[in-house]
């Protein structure tokens, strides 16, 4: 497994993956990046069971092949490497060498056995929206997510899509955030779905402010967020949300 890229490419990527990384687990490689090389570029992954963030980069391959390597040490290691390009190299025992201008690190890999597949998210509905919209509907809802565990379903916000229109709701007890905005391209016609307020955190720290579409599918179990090359996967929330329209 070899390939090279911009370091600046490569240190985004890392830092919009391990946005999903565990902090500590009983799993080593959920406390890594998984690394998959194709001929079309380089796809980072972190899963920490809860949420799951992919981003794809271009890359000069030229080995295909799969490693998870520890998050927070290979982006230590990459911030640190001089603005240039970098080129890894997988060899024997799972060593990874890193170079880039006149630096060089080997580094120990994981196995990608040990690191969980992310949950396929069925197409049943489906959202088109500007990235800047989306970011400034989370944005100002967000803050009123709850944040007690006693209600699950009131940690995250509802997204309410009827008539051409989008409305995201969001209680904690003591007040209501509401935001509604008017969309034009939706597969499937009217749905509904709470996410959590984590992984909408999350979903407004990749949003850019360009008027670039972000793809919202609705799965059986998950959501799915597509925002330009990065995606995140997420558990829907389930129960029976508050009848804020009373």
């Amino acid at each position: 497994m070899q390939f090279s890229c911009e370091k600046v490419l490569l240190q985004s990527a890392i830092a919009t993956a391990s946005r999903a990384v565990s902090s500590k687990s009983s799993i080593p490689a959920l406390e890594g990046l998984l690394l998959e090389v194709r001929q079309d570029g380089l796809t980072v992954c972190g899963y920490n069971m809860q949420t799951g963030i992919r981003t794809t980069l271009s890359a000069d391959v030229q080995t295909e092949g799969t490693i998870v390597v520890n998050a927070r040490l290979f982006g230590d290691i990459i911030r640190r490497m001089p603005d240039d390009i970098v080129t890894f190299s997988l060899g024997k025992n799972l060593v990874i060498t890193l170079t880039c201008g006149d630096a060089r690190f080997d580094i120990a890999g994981l196995s990608p056995d040990d690191f969980p597949e992310l949950p396929e998210v069925e197409d049943q509905f489906a959202l088109q929206i500007p990235q800047n919209i989306l970011r400034d509907m989370i944005g100002q809802t967000i803050f009123a997510v709850s944040t007690n565990e006693s209600r699950p379903v009131h940690t995250g916000a509802l997204f309410e899509v009827e008539a051409e229109q989008l409305t995201v709701v969001a209680v904690d007890g003591f007040r209501l955030a509401l935001r509604r905005e008017a969309i034009t391209k939706v597969e499937g016609g009217s749905f509904r779905f709470v996410a959590p307020g984590s992984a909408l955190s999350e979903v407004e720290k990749i949003c850019s402010d360009s008027d670039e579409t972000a793809v919202i599918t609705l799965g059986n179990r998950h959501l799915l967020f597509e925002v330009g090359s990065t995606q995140l996967i997420c558990r829907r929330l389930e129960g029976e949300f508050l009848d804020w329209k009373n």
